[in-house]
């Protein structure tokens, strides 16, 4: 096991440190960028809010090696059909696309237990998903996971792992349904079996394995992915590794459409939840609001993209055209231009991808010249400059047995130039490169300029130039499609804290047909492309500088563009400085850099990925500032979702796995000194309703650590083993929206996220936070197995709680006649023998400090709790839970009435800084006659790590043995000669 030593300040004081460096740099150390990567060298983006990661090469290695023997890898599969294991990732994706939960809708019960309705109209949706959250039962029991809930049949199940008495958990929430696009009767059309037959009955629910990929409806959304997390935390099981807050897999099933959500009223009537509100998903519903289920303290969602989404974004349309009608009558001139889904020779599936819920980028592109009125020469230098430059990119010569990126051909007086990237992108990621309209416009402005002479003259050629240099300067896409040519102040490019791209721009991105659409009029020589922008700016004056700047840029290409005006991104999942996302940036970078091989596609993007918002809502948005969107497309890869021929990658699902694996084991540490479990308390004339982690602004980052301000004066004779202290906001309400970032700057103002500090209902109540602060205490290197469970035990002293407020240290004393373990509270990690962490219960007010009250209040932790009305006449479901335990606290208020939480100057917790380690050495000095002098040291280690020395000198005879008091220590030495210390041990 990891040792870390415990940093010493002041001289004699023992800190925890905050984090522990990870070794998985934001770029494999000591790797030159290649020209152009991020643009001729210039450093690459580094985000403000950083994250130290914990998770080490070794044990990330272990990891990967869980989930590859949890893979099940198979070249050619059927489901059902014997040849795979249903125990593996593969085969319990083959297993779980062969239920048919396409969410049909319909209505739900408007009383307990809200059953979904169960009709011909929804095809017995009831009957669908319990059948597929009991096979999700059995497949979690049987993978050995310790812990499986399910609340309702019809609902969600989740699985946990780690220590039960870890105040704290992180979550992986996601769904196992699929929605109604991908059946739709042109698309059930489209749909293919294992044969290759069009239209077989259930061939979208008959799910196989053919050719490295992987076929069924929710594969990819998000069924696939979702059974991915399930894995993954089977690996970390498996691996064993340290983790110190709880891991929970919550296997949704009505994200794709759910029935219709009881109303907050309705759910009333039986589950008490104080500030209730509907979320706006179904699961997200049935997890919050029926079940009043734990919050985590950070969570991802696996139904997007990787690296991490951070929110909605905000989205404009314009048109970028110009008038080629001035090159009617001379060579080389544009007659026709269209736009699709890239060819790949063999993969007759891969023009379904059009049809999917978010229109592509183009990634094929055929432009048609008339080329009559110039000669031969002309014609094959044209065609000569676009090869040698296709070429000189790698586009060509065509492997054997593909589709070539690049064919220019000549029928008559006609000029086809037709280009493949190969790879089909997703218009929201536009920066990953790729777009076959752009290529085509680099390499026709090669051609053209090749040519010279009247060719240079042509309008063509200008627009060719224009889009050239503003999306493939240099011959680098990338952060050309950030708009990095495009004149906007560089400080405007990414938001400064995450990295996020304020503005993608993805030219050519509406397509959603196999037919190619076309993008000129020949008739009125009218070339327009249509250019999705994506935003994610914070305010609108940033938003108007930029958009302005990218009017200027194209306007002085010769282009009109449509209005950009100033969008602003929707809402935030989490605010652009959580730390939670550097955490999930940070470990996706780790991943792909600790063996690039192993992720080759990502690795090669490397340098244009960042966290980014998305087009549309996640099960992120109702955790508020808690979860983020965590995968599951991973950057370069194909998105295939709600359309005919759902498919993944087979080495996607892995790598997928292993990402997800890595983040969850990053998230389930802590990241400073402390955590805590919030709770519910009956204090008298205290309102413990909004101590609910749903109604606190609380993150991983919350806990700072405070050793600094534990001085040597406060400390005396006691080694500082950990100090805390922290600032937690009350929410308006429970988090079930996505805030914009102007309302997270708002903060308790009117339109803020926070409670208004004129709530009627703030002004007449004093809010408490019953919670247990738990420290995390490492073992130093300098401490012996012997004198670690000496520790552990107690043997050095009790431990000691205190708070510090201002020069003032305030001891938290239990009363006399009291159980300290009404109060105070400690546990050790199975999967961690190097760590224990101590705990105390406080109970801290919105108001005034006025000194520490102990108190004794009847508590829960979990804070279900059934309407009285209800349980009148009615049992209660699940008697075992919001089970109530009298608790000891230290009351105390936290200064100042502001709806806000916050530590004195610093929590801490010391030890007596006893000795742990003596180590005895000896000099023998020579006298007159047979006299020797003997000086014995015993050297002191200290809980701190300090040292301290005892010394006693003694007149010897020589060769003299025996044993000598040395302070509180009694030494044996034995001498040999005038000087030498044969041996000396302390007895």
């Amino acid at each position: 096991m990891r040792k870390k030593p415990l940093a010493l300040t002041l001289g004699m004081s023992l800190v925890l440190s905050v984090g522990v460096a990870g070794n998985g740099p934001a770029l494999a150390a000591g790797r030159g960028l290649a020209a152009g990567e991020i643009g001729l060298g210039e450093d690459r983006f580094q985000p403000s809010t950083t994250y130290d990661l914990s998770v080490t090469g070794d044990e990330r290695d272990a990891i990967h090696a869980e989930v590859e023997a949890l893979a099940g890898r198979v070249n050619s599969a059927r489901v059902g059909d014997g040849t795979y294991d249903p125990l593996s990732l593969i085969g319990a994706m083959l297993d779980g696309s062969s239920y048919d939960s396409i969410s049909r809708g319909g209505t739900a019960a408007t009383s307990y237990p809200f059953p979904v309705s169960n009709t011909a109209a929804n095809q017995n949706e009831y009957d669908r998903k319990v059948a597929k959250l009991a096979w999700v039962v059995k497949l979690a029991k049987d993978l050995g996971f310790p812990v499986v809930v399910q609340r309702q049949p019809d609902k969600y199940v989740y699985v946990e792992i780690g220590d039960p008495d870890a105040p704290e958990m992180v979550m992986a929430l996601s769904h196992l349904d699929s929605p109604t696009a991908s059946v739709s009767p042109a698309q059930l059309a489209r749909w293919r079996d294992a044969d290759g037959n069009f239209g077989t009955p259930g061939a979208y629910h008959s799910p196989y394995v053919k050719d490295g990929w992987i076929y069924g409806a929710g594969l990819q959304d998000d069924s696939g992915p979702t059974l991915a997390t399930l894995l993954a935390a089977k690996a970390l099981l498996e691996a064993g590794l340290p983790l110190d807050r709880r891991i929970r897999i919550v296997m949704g099933i009505y994200e794709d459409g759910g029935p219709g959500t009881p109303s907050a009223a309705n759910t009333a009537t039986f589950q008490s939840i104080p500030y209730n509100s509907n979320p706006s998903f179904y699961d997200n519903w049935a997890y919050k609001n029926l079940n009043r289920e734990e919050m985590p303290i950070a969570g991802y969602t696996s139904d997007s993209r990787f690296p991490v989404i951070v929110g909605n974004s905000g989205s404009v349309t314009p048109s970028v055209s110009m008038n080629l009608s001035a090159d009617s009558t001379k060579p080389f001139r544009l007659t026709d231009a269209k736009a699709g889904v890239t060819l790949r020779e063999g993969d007759p599936t891969l023009k379904d991808i059009a049809y999917g819920s978010t229109t592509q980028i183009a990634s094929r592109a055929i432009f048609t010249l008339d080329v009559a009125g110039a000669g031969a020469t002309e014609r094959d230098r044209f065609v000569s400059a676009i090869t040698a430059a296709a070429t000189t990119k790698g586009w060509l010569p065509a492997a054997p047995g593909t589709t070539p990126k690049v064919q220019a051909t000549i029928t008559g007086d006609s000029l086809t130039l037709e280009i493949n990237t190969d790879v089909a992108m997703e218009m929201p990621t536009p920066q990953y490169g790729k777009n076959a309209v752009v290529w085509g416009m680099f390499l026709l402005s090669q051609g053209l300029g090749a040519l010279g002479g009247t060719a240079a003259d042509l309008q063509l050629k200008k627009a060719a130039d224009g889009i050239a240099d503003l999306f493939f300067r240099d011959g680098v896409e990338g952060e050309a499609y950030i708009g990095k040519y495009m004149g906007i102040p560089a400080n405007l490019l990414r938001n400064p804290s995450n990295g996020t791209p304020n503005l993608t721009f993805a030219l050519m991105g509406g397509i959603n047909s196999e037919t190619p659409t076309s993008f000129y009029t020949d008739s009125s020589g009218n070339l327009s492309m249509p250019m999705y922008v994506r935003s994610m700016h914070v305010t609108a004056a940033d938003s108007s500088q930029a958009t302005s700047a990218v009017t200027a840029a194209f306007e002085a290409k010769g282009f009109t563009i449509g209005s950009l005006g100033a969008p602003v991104g929707a809402g935030l999942y989490v605010t652009h400085d959580n730390p939670l996302t550097a955490l999930q940036f940070g470990s996706y970078q780790a991943s792909i850099n600790c063996n690039p091989e192993e992720f080759a596609d990502p690795y090669a993007l490397r340098d244009v990925v960042y966290p980014q918002g998305t087009t549309g809502g996640t099960l992120a948005s109702s955790f508020r500032n808690k979860m983020t969107a965590f995968g599951a497309v991973i950057p370069g890869n194909e998105r295939w979702w709600h359309t005919a021929n759902e498919r993944m990658k087979v080495d996607s699902a892995v790598q997928m796995t292993k990402l997800m694996a890595d983040g969850m084991l990053e998230m389930a540490r802590y990241s400073g000194p402390a955590g805590a479990k919030f709770m519910w308390a009956d204090i008298p004339g205290l309102n413990a309703d909004r101590a609910d982690l749903d109604l606190l602004d609380a993150t991983i980052g919350t806990y700072k650590d405070a050793s600094g301000a534990v001085g040597k004066g406060q400390l005396g004779d006691q080694a500082l083993l950990g100090a805390t202290s922290f600032n937690i906001p009350m929410w308006n309400g429970r988090g079930n929206s996505t805030p914009t970032a102007s309302a997270y700057e708002l903060g308790h103002a009117p339109g803020g996220v926070y409670l208004p500090l004129d709530d009627p209902e703030y002004l007449n109540s004093t809010y408490v936070a019953p919670m247990r602060l738990e420290f995390k205490v490492e073992r130093p290197d300098h401490m012996s197995d012997a004198a670690w469970a000496k520790f552990v035990a107690g043997g050095y002293g009790a431990f000691q709680f205190n708070i510090l407020v201002g020069d003032k240290v305030v001891p938290l004393a239990v009363p006399a006649g009291q159980s300290a373990d009404k109060y105070f509270s400690s546990r050790t990690s199975a999967t961690n023998p190097d760590a224990i962490y101590l705990s105390v219960n406080l109970a801290i007010t919105d108001a005034p400090y006025t000194g520490v009250k102990p108190v004794l209040a009847d508590s829960k932790t979990d804070l279900y709790k059934v309407n009285p009305d209800y349980l009148a006449s009615n049992p209660d479901p699940f008697p075992g839970r919001g089970a109530v335990e009298q608790r000891g606290f230290f009351q105390f208020g936290d200064g100042q009435k502001n709806a806000e939480f916050s530590s004195p100057d610093a929590v801490y917790v010391t030890v007596a800084n006893a000795v742990v380690d003596a180590d005895p050495s000896a000099v023998v000095k020579k006298l007159n006659g047979n006299k020797n002098e003997l000086t014995v040291t015993v050297k002191q280690t200290h809980v701190d790590g300090s040292e301290s020395a005892q010394t006693a000198t003694f007149t010897i005879d020589n060769n003299a043995a025996g044993t000598y008091t040395v302070g509180d220590y009694q030494v044996y030495v034995d001498t040999k000669g005038n000087t030498q210390v044969r041996s000396i041990r302390i007895v």
